[in-house]
């Protein structure tokens, strides 16, 4: 039918190359609707900040009344199994004192006192490639870099490092809906070593404390302790909140740099501006794409009736470029100032280590601007992965 509304569907041709089209057809035609997949979606800005702010809608979509189904069953993977001890899937008042160790572990202060280091690994992982005229940006770099930085603020020993990047790897690939066998038991697996490692080391911490983040959750607060089962799991919700996210806001920002040439000769012009630069890129095409909430009770918003237990999914990447909310948001400018988005969320539930995913990506964008003075894409085929949550690349070779 000619007048029929368009509705979300990430299955539609193109859409894992790029989303934004089709993004931009729903805030225009259908900004708020329930999906054939049994949610409703969000993709204007106003809506999706109201939606942020109402403490109706709750954090943990183990709440949805189709969660079985979407995921097989509550047990299905790793993941679910340390859902109720994350911080970002507990709503108040339980994620208030969690929230408040999590804070003092990642202070701006220990946060800033990392960045020689950060700096002095992405010298480290980029020196190979820079040698040798190119690597894979996301398998030589982009991959190890975040895993090494909690790795180093955790006070882990240098020898064990590249095995949490395969653990912590496999672990985030059971974060998709439809899973094979193999992959959840790699990921269970990787898990329950994750577990084994980190058993003994966090009874040695709590007893002994350091000046390491995994001292400071430990110690937790004067008001509040973390159980020894919730260390345990924020310490695994580190790499996964870290991780994937991390690789994939390096690969994106310079896939946009180098597609866009005359904003990546702007940032080599005057380097200044890679801080906001930074909030640009993840501003015009960062990872995460989707945030959830569930109703707690029968709500009105949005001018739709929405029922308790029903999952709203908020789509941040549309949000981002809504010019009703930010002018010329379609286009990629890394002189704007101020740029809004919600790359890192929003709220209560606001990334307690965006300043390190700001450090991390600043330091890797200032060395590959120095040291790579013909930065370009080979041209081939860039496979994205299949993830209308987590946007991303298989892989992106760079040439210098």
């Amino acid at each position: 039918m000619e007048n029929e509304l368009v509705t979300y569907n990430p299955m539609s041709p193109g859409y894992f190359a790029d989303p934004y089209p089709h993004y931009s057809q729903l805030r225009a035609e259908n900004p708020v609707h329930l999906t054939k997949f049994g949610f409703y979606i969000v993709t204007r800005y106003e809506d999706v900040l109201a939606a942020y702010e109402n403490p109706l809608l709750s954090r943990d979509t183990r709440g949805w009344n189709g969660f079985r189904d979407w995921r097989r069953s509550p047990e299905d993977g790793p993941l679910e199994k340390m859902m109720s001890n994350w911080l970002v899937m507990i709503d108040p008042p339980r994620h208030t004192p969690l929230r408040e160790i999590h804070e003092r572990a990642l202070s701006p202060a220990v946060l800033a006192a990392c960045r020689p280091t950060v700096a002095g690994l992405v010298r480290e992982l980029l020196a190979p490639g820079l040698a040798a005229g190119g690597l894979d940006l996301i398998g030589d770099f982009a991959n190890p870099l975040p895993v090494y930085v909690i790795n180093h603020l955790l006070g882990l020993p240098r020898a064990d490092w590249d095995q949490f990047v395969a653990w912590s790897r496999a672990i985030s690939l059971t974060s998709e809906p439809m899973l094979t066998r193999k992959v959840l038991q790699a990921g269970q697996d990787a898990l329950t070593a994750m577990y084994e490692y980190f058993g003994s080391l966090v009874d040695r911490r709590t007893a002994h404390p350091g000046d390491d983040v995994l001292s400071l959750l430990a110690q937790g607060t004067t008001d509040a302790r973390m159980t020894r089962e919730e260390l345990l799991d924020s310490l695994v919700f580190l790499y996964q909140a870290s991780h994937p996210t991390g690789t994939q806001m390096l690969a994106l920002g310079l896939l946009s740099l180098v597609n866009h040439p005359n904003q990546l000769a702007a940032l080599r012009a005057d380097p200044g501006l890679l801080p906001t630069a930074i909030e640009e890129l993840q501003r015009f095409d960062g990872p995460v794409q989707m945030n959830d909430r569930v109703a707690s009770i029968d709500l009105d918003l949005f001018g739709q009736h929405i029922e308790a237990g029903q999952l709203v999914r908020l789509c941040l990447a549309s949000a981002n470029r809504d010019p009703d909310a930010l002018p010329g948001a379609e286009e990629l400018d890394v002189t704007r100032e101020k740029p809004r988005h919600f790359g890192y969320g929003h709220g209560l539930h606001y990334c307690v280590a965006a300043a390190l995913g700001r450090i991390q990506t600043q330091e890797s964008f200032a060395a590959l601007l120095a040291g790579a003075h013909d930065l370009r894409i080979p041209d081939v085929k860039l496979r994205f992965l299949p993830s209308a949550s987590n946007r991303g690349l298989v892989a992106l070779p760079v040439s210098f």
